[in-house]
């Protein structure tokens, strides 16, 4: 459909567009809807591929800088939105909550340029983006969280997320992760005695894996499959006594010392080692929960190919997209 108007003057005026004051309609302007469908598509696409969507589902043209001013300006509301829910205390918690609670935490890489004009390559850097998430025992729905922030904001907002997922005062919180001090810290301090910290199997496998090829050469994988079950059986004494005959020279580097690496990593672990009891009670001992909200929620519109994103841009934008993991999307329009 096409319209057709007259420009008119007055007085005081040379441009007057009477039509679009009568219709109740702006220059570039965009409707609730129109509004909702472009950041719908920008939240999931680059937006110049989401241009395309509008175009090949709606049937009309739209500038990519369109989807791209809508998206950020309703992220920007998300953000807000969930900065307000987590400026609320967290452990003001039910007396009755799920019995076992799945929590996990880990950062991931985001490509990141500085503001300013388009001079030239501007310098890119990658900062850390923090991911918590928390799921019931049992239940298909995981709640997440996700910060630039300090490791304390980060502690704040797994809270929240564990909350939501079902933490109540008669909750044991099983909280998994790869070891990093920063996880294990926020763990003791956001659950308390609630919690138990258990470092992810296949973490730990690594550092066996990279040490078997000096372990056992003639065969690397049945070693490593056998301190696996070794580590199963709940017998890490073994495991670092295994180790602890290959270790390499005082005087080999770091990156040449696979199994002194591994040695180091699971001596000071023994205490988040209890693979047993995770086995016995049905819990998982692997983090492949956040390791797959690394993927779904943030990296598969923030690493992009070829993508690098102002700093406050791929804030919103994450939290757009765990506003939309959590299923509260619609409280976004309501």
């Amino acid at each position: 459909m096409e319209v057709g108007e007259r420009i008119w003057c007055s007085p005081t005026k040379s441009y007057v567009r009477a039509l679009p004051q009568r219709l109740g309609v702006t220059p570039r302007g965009r409707s609730g809807r129109l509004d909702r469908v472009l950041t719908d598509f920008g939240c999931e696409h680059s937006f110049a591929r989401a241009a395309e969507s509008v175009l090949e589902h709606y049937g009309f043209v739209i500038g990519s800088s369109a989807v791209r001013t809508a998206t950020l300006e309703h992220a920007q509301r998300a953000r807000a939105k969930l900065e307000e829910e987590y400026a609320q205390p967290f452990r003001v918690l039910p007396a009755v909550g799920d019995e076992q609670v799945i929590a996990e935490a880990d950062g991931t890489m985001i490509c990141t340029v500085s503001p300013g004009q388009r001079k030239g390559k501007r310098p890119r850097a990658w900062k850390e983006m923090r991911l918590v998430a928390a799921q019931a025992k049992g239940s298909a729905t995981t709640v997440y969280g996700a910060t630039f922030g300090s490791v304390a904001e980060t502690g704040q907002r797994w809270g929240h997320c564990t909350r939501q997922a079902g933490w109540g005062l008669n909750s044991r919180i099983h909280a998994v992760g790869d070891g990093a001090e920063w996880i294990q810290l926020q763990t003791r301090q956001v659950f308390g005695e609630q919690a138990t910290f258990l470092c992810d199997f296949f973490h730990v496998s690594e550092y066996l894996g990279d040490a078997a090829a000096s372990c056992r050469p003639a065969q690397p994988d049945q070693w490593r499959r056998t301190q696996q079950k070794r580590l199963r059986r709940g017998d890490v004494q073994k495991v670092v006594d295994a180790l602890e005959e290959h270790l390499e020279p005082v005087e080999t580097s770091e990156e040449q010392a696979p199994v002194r690496n591994g040695h180091r990593y699971l001596s000071n672990r023994r205490g988040c080692l209890d693979y047993p009891r995770a086995l016995e009670l049905g819990l998982p001992i692997g983090s492949g929960m956040i390791e797959s909200g690394h993927r779904h929620v943030l990296q598969a519109r923030l690493k992009k190919a070829g993508t690098a994103w102002l700093h406050d841009h791929a804030d919103q934008i994450a939290h757009l997209r765990v506003l939309r993991a959590n299923h509260h999307w619609l409280s976004l329009w309501n």
